[in-house]
């Protein structure tokens, strides 16, 4: 055979293989490819998305969207900018690939059992549901479509950000932050009691322009204006629940340090929060509400 045979025979081969290639990849039922599904978990639409619900194990979180504003367990405030984050990474999230075939079982096998399934709703309707699990160094993070078995790794394009992160935020870290918030025009009153130094407890009350301090005269008009101020947005670092940190369970059985009850013209800002001791090697005050 000349080499100008072979050439030929080799382009016949050639061709019948790039055939065959081509019709198993378009025959073959239920084949992934990771650039044509990359978008299976992402929503285009966020603005539609009126209920949200996260179950685990250890947690179970329903937001849901009432007269524009996020509701968490139908009964708290949540955290509005905190669902914005979420629904940002529900529109944003891609699958990067698929988990291989050797460890694809494995890894179903702990989303459904030790992961979070999302379920996402519009006006009762289910639009997305999956698990999310992320792995033990927090590195990477696994999606899975409900009633499937096929994990994938997902991210975000652009960014170094472990996804599955935000559904492993436990329900107190979903809610508002926002503790109160008073000002000098709807200040009715705002008392500092000092349980060990009651000669430094002071009382403002409202006045006839400008809240005074009681029996404070002459009164530093600024000095007291700026100490209101404080109250405008006043807001907690994080909710705990009893029995959460040993702790601060015992620092609630012991006398608090400080009582500041304020009265609003806002019934929701009348409030009296009580303040105790700081813990050694501790920076975080605790209060009750």
């Amino acid at each position: 055979m000349n080499q100008r045979q072979k050439n030929i025979t080799l382009l016949i081969i050639l061709g019948t293989l790039v055939a065959t290639s081509l019709i198993l990849a378009f025959s073959r039922p239920g084949h992934f490819n990771t650039l044509g599904d990359k978008n299976i978990f992402s929503l285009q639409d966020t603005a539609a998305v009126d209920l949200i619900t996260i179950k685990s194990r250890e947690r179970e979180v329903q937001l849901k969207k009432q007269e524009g504003l996020w509701i968490l367990n139908d009964s708290l405030m949540a955290e509005q900018n905190i669902v914005r984050v979420l629904l940002s990474i529900l529109r944003d999230v891609e699958v990067m690939r698929k988990v291989p075939k050797t460890q694809a079982e494995a890894m179903a096998g702990r989303l459904t059992g030790e992961g979070s399934l999302i379920r996402i709703y519009h006006h009762g309707s289910l639009v997305k549901s999956f698990y999310a699990l992320g792995n033990d160094t927090k590195t990477l993070s696994y999606f899975m479509p409900e009633n499937s078995q096929n994990p994938m790794v997902v991210h975000i394009p652009g960014y170094q950000s472990y996804v599955a992160g935000i559904f492993e935020i436990p329900p107190n870290d979903w809610r508002d932050r926002h503790i109160l918030s008073t000002n000098y025009r709807t200040l009715q009153s705002l008392k500092v009691t000092y349980a060990q130094y009651p000669e430094h407890s002071f009382e403002i009350v409202s006045g006839f322009n400008i809240p005074v301090v009681r029996d404070v005269t002459p009164l530093d008009t600024a000095k007291m204006m700026s100490y209101i101020e404080q109250f405008n947005y006043l807001q907690t670092d994080r909710y705990i629940d009893h029995g959460q940190y040993e702790k601060y369970d015992s620092l609630l059985q012991t006398p608090y340090t400080v009582s500041i009850a304020v009265k609003d013209i806002d019934e929701k800002n009348t409030k009296t929060l009580l303040f105790f001791p700081l813990l050694k090697n501790d920076p975080m005050m605790l209060a009750l509400i």
